[in-house]
């Protein structure tokens, strides 16, 4: 994976794949969705509970279930696109920088790795979830709202250590 990640194509492409999945899964997919924003797709994933779960999918009517069940693999795409998007990024610098690879750098670089299959699994319980709300496992929704809150947490953890990277390189630069 390392070494697939260590091609400046990879990062480019993976990049254009991420920004233009971003897009369509916020500001088309989503909004067929819910009927508005898209924003109730993300409150589904952090719900925690089933019964408020089931609320936000029936606000979204047969249509909007449909859509979630057709387009859903959209937001698959998304997440193997940012994950690998992510990691390569932040492997680039290491690289760039000259930097010795360490068993740090390797967990920083699974962190994206990470939310991308947080997402994936998310994702599958969501499909689960909508096709059969009813009796639906509290456990396993709650466990999908910690995967996907798990999930969220990690951009900003990435984004830290990308900016860390940054602003050590400058510092050397100066």
């Amino acid at each position: 994976m390392v070494n697939l990640q260590q091609n400046k194509k990879v990062l480019i492409i993976f990049g254009l794949l991420t920004s233009i999945m971003f897009i369509i899964v916020m500001f088309i997919v989503n909004p067929l969705i819910d009927g508005k924003t898209g924003l109730e797709v993300i409150k589904l994933q952090l719900a925690f509970k089933t019964n408020l779960g089931k609320s936000i999918i029936e606000k979204w009517n047969e249509t909007g279930q449909n859509n979630f069940l057709k387009y859903i693999y959209t937001d698959f795409i998304y997440a193997f696109s940012y994950s690998i998007f992510l990691s390569s990024i932040y492997l680039h610098k290491l690289l760039k920088n000259n930097i010795q690879i360490s068993t740090k750098h390797i967990m920083i670089l699974s962190i994206p790795i990470i939310a991308g299959i947080f997402d994936m699994i998310e994702n599958t319980i969501e499909i689960i979830f909508i096709k059969s709300p009813n009796n639906f496992s509290e456990l396993l929704f709650f466990l999908h709202s910690i995967l996907s809150l798990l999930k969220w947490l990690t951009f900003p953890i990435i984004l830290y250590f990308l900016l860390k990277r940054n602003y050590a390189q400058q510092n050397i630069n100066s």
